[in-house]
């Protein structure tokens, strides 16, 4: 076992519930709730066996004080999360109850556990690969379905045996070459050139597909940023309450009613959005219209697509047009809006105002709704550059993951412009350890306890 410190934190978020739950992990868990446990049936948690469930009170040792009524679960190592001895003392869900139960547990023998420490001590115990911790934070962090069922397919462990198949790969071709370079009148016959030039382009190959799924991976982890954008009263907020389904958003038919940005997530055909309205953008009357209209161009250029409205059935005019201005039409949809009323005019004569080289143009109510189907199958489109649907390709990895794959990526690729020059087979060895280094770090070997604290350092704590 990595530690044989005892760590304890509240595994549930503060608040009114149910139940809150109070983990120790290590080798006096079981010691220690024992301390704190009275049964009103005599049972001994020290002799209890492995996960099982008990019914009981917390008790302060040194007053007699009795704090909650709890069930109490006892999992002994090595079959537990951690591989450590393992007690989740489950309390009634007030805050009260929690932090005296915690408070108890480190009077009498354990540490507060570090954020993400659980989760870190089951890396390093051997439960699980460094990809899989990350994946338990993916999924707590988990937007939509999609990025769900990704998440628990990496924690179980679809990356790390693309690895391991890849660095497995690489280190039969490394075993070949160390023949070579011992046996150097052989190298022909021990690792033929054509032959060893297929094994790594597939390896090239594969890692290269690996990293071009990456990308849509992560969209569904981190979402994109949408931005309304338009005139005074020309629809947003009636259109961020329709994407919502909800009245998030004030609506009224007085201009400048929305002074600030106002921002919800959503989810479109499974890709997370972080949509913001924002105030409508003409001569500010007031410095807190100013202020509004700054933040509205602002976050207009910081999104990666902008929805602009204009009215279907009046004629652009110089607000539309310097509004225009101010975004870029390769990602920016242009929504003719209160379609539904009469007078629309043709479409060719709003386009001649406005241009035509817009990502996408729709006709749609915000008020009614029309057209907000063809408006989700667009920004679908935009991003994925197609309907989604989750297949084997779709995998969720981090800056840093794609970076070493990238690298150990070039590693090949160095590798074989090496054998083009007809280089000795020691350099192309070079190449290749570099790269099966990489894919080793990936796995988490050899890593630095600065990496893990990055690694760990988001997770909370009691995780």
């Amino acid at each position: 076992m990595h530690s044989r410190e005892t760590i304890s934190a509240i595994s549930t978020p503060l608040g009114k519930s149910g139940i809150g739950i109070v983990r120790l992990s290590g080798p006096e868990a079981i010691d220690i709730a024992g301390k704190l446990f009275r049964s009103p049936h005599g049972v001994d948690l020290a002799g209890v066996e492995t996960h099982t469930l008990h019914y009981g009170f917390i008790r302060d040792p040194d007053t007699g004080g009795r704090m909650d009524e709890v069930l109490v679960s006892v999992m002994r190592a090595p079959s537990t999360y951690t591989r450590e001895d393992i007690v989740e003392i489950n309390c009634h869900g007030g805050i009260v109850p929690l932090r005296e139960t915690l408070e108890l547990t480190h009077e009498h023998g354990a540490r507060p556990a570090d954020p993400g420490e659980f989760t870190k001590r089951a890396f390093l115990n051997g439960r699980i690969t460094l990809d899989q911790a990350k994946s338990v934070k993916d999924l707590v962090d988990a937007k939509t379905q999609l990025s769900l069922e990704l998440a628990v397919e990496r924690l179980e462990g679809r990356f790390s045996e693309f690895l391991s198949r890849v660095r497995e790969e690489l280190t039969s071709v490394l075993a070949e070459i160390e023949v070579a370079i011992d046996f150097p009148d052989y190298e022909d016959s021990v690792v033929p050139r054509d032959a060893l030039r297929g094994k790594l382009e597939k390896i090239e190959g594969d890692i290269d597909d690996f990293l071009g799924s990456s990308r849509d991976g992560k969209i569904l982890k981190e979402g994109h940023r949408v931005t309304i954008v338009g005139k005074p009263n020309v629809g947003k907020s009636t259109l961020l309450n329709r994407l919502l389904k909800e009245e998030r958003a004030i609506v009224s038919a007085t201009p400048g009613t929305t002074r600030d940005t106002i921002e919800e997530e959503i989810e479109v055909n499974g890709i997370p959005l972080a949509v913001t309205d924002t105030a409508g953008i003409r001569q500010p009357e007031n410095e807190i219209e100013k202020q509004g209209v700054a933040r509205a161009k602002e976050q207009s250029r910081k999104s990666d697509l902008a929805l602009f409205l204009i009215e279907a059935n009046e004629k652009p005019g110089p607000e539309d047009r310097e509004i225009a201005e101010e975004l870029d039409d390769e990602k920016t949809i242009l929504l003719l809006n209160k379609s539904d009323l009469d007078g629309n005019l043709p479409r060719s004569q709003l386009l001649d105002k406005m241009g035509e080289d817009w990502a996408e143009v729709i006709a749609i109510s915000a008020k009614t709704g029309s057209g907000l189907s063809d408006l989700e199958d667009s920004i679908t489109s935009l991003i994925w550059g197609g309907e989604i649907e989750k297949d084997e390709s779709l995998v969720l990895l981090d800056v840093q993951e794609k970076d070493l794959l990238r690298k150990a990526k070039e590693d090949l690729a160095d590798a074989l412009e090496a054998m083009d020059r007809g280089a000795p087979v020691d350099l192309i060895e070079v190449h290749l350890r570099d790269a099966r280094e990489k894919l080793g770090k990936l796995l988490g070997e050899d890593v630095s306890e600065e990496i893990l604290g990055r690694v760990f350092a988001d997770f909370c704590v009691g995780k």
